[in-house]
């Protein structure tokens, strides 16, 4: 029985020459995973830019109803920015309010100017965090209801996108983390495994994988290069530090794989 399984030296060439052609398909399962990685990459780093976008942008506007002095303004504003969910907090005069109208609609600010100052009113411009983005609507009701001088001026809307896209984002960075703990642990798992044959690590297997996440970086640039703008969109969707990474990662994956020869 023991000569049964004993290996031919026929069969052990057959062996090497499979190791020696090894290498083209290892090149080809780490670029299939370093396509897919600059597409998690593109799709996180946009999005995560998107959010922030959509966060700076989206305000709370708390018109003040009748005339009050500029004390109870300020300590309105004081107490309001005291609230745990409450992230920013500015006061505007009418002719403050009227020159920030005027950046952005010079027609608009001209309307309010033959309307009369005084119909243009003191505001609070308010910012929050994602906490109470998730309950909007409540939390500007409990505001009007504390605050009554005050009404609040809001799109529900653009506080809902803020709300999934930011989700999505989180979801995104835990499956992508997720997924690199699993890519850790099966590295960890060919390392550990032991064998009755000796094996080792090729350094063709580690030049194949970062030639394979070249590879996958130039696929993309040729993709986007049509387009006309391939700088503005590196700078959009990806950085340096995370190109580096994830070469180094091709790189590991591939010196990984060269020792699992289970493919």
């Amino acid at each position: 029985m023991e000569e049964f399984f004993e290996e031919k030296p026929g069969k052990q060439k057959n062996q090497v020459k499979h190791i020696f052609h090894l290498h083209r398909r290892l090149f080809l399962l780490v670029l299939a995973v370093a396509v897919l990685g600059q597409s998690v990459l593109f799709v996180s780093t946009r999005l995560n830019r998107y959010y922030k976008e959509l966060e700076n942008s989206f305000k709370i506007i708390f018109t003040v109803n009748t005339k009050t002095t500029n004390d109870t303004l300020n300590q309105i504003g004081e107490s309001l920015n005291q609230k745990t969910d409450i992230t920013g907090v500015r006061l505007f005069s009418p002719q403050d309010g009227l020159e920030a109208v005027r950046k952005q609609n010079p027609q608009l600010a001209e309307s309010l100017l033959l309307m009369g100052k005084d119909k243009m009113p003191a505001y609070f411009e308010v910012k929050v965090n994602f906490r109470a983005l998730n309950n909007i609507r409540p939390f500007v009701d409990n505001l009007s209801s504390e605050y009554p001088l005050l009404s609040a001026r809001y799109n529900v809307e653009h506080a809902d996108m803020i709300f999934y896209v930011g989700l999505c984002a989180k979801l995104l960075r835990l499956a992508v983390s997720f997924s690199l703990l699993l890519f850790l642990a099966f590295m960890f798992l060919v390392e550990a495994y032991p064998s009755r044959e000796k094996r080792s690590h090729y350094v063709g297997g580690a030049v194949s994988g970062i030639l394979a996440a070249l590879c996958a970086c130039l696929f993309f640039a040729g993709l986007v290069y049509p387009t006309g703008f391939l700088a503005e969109a590196f700078a959009q969707f990806t950085n340096p530090f995370l190109q580096i990474l994830l070469i180094a990662f091709c790189g590991l994956f591939g010196w990984t794989l060269s020792k699992w020869q289970k493919f």
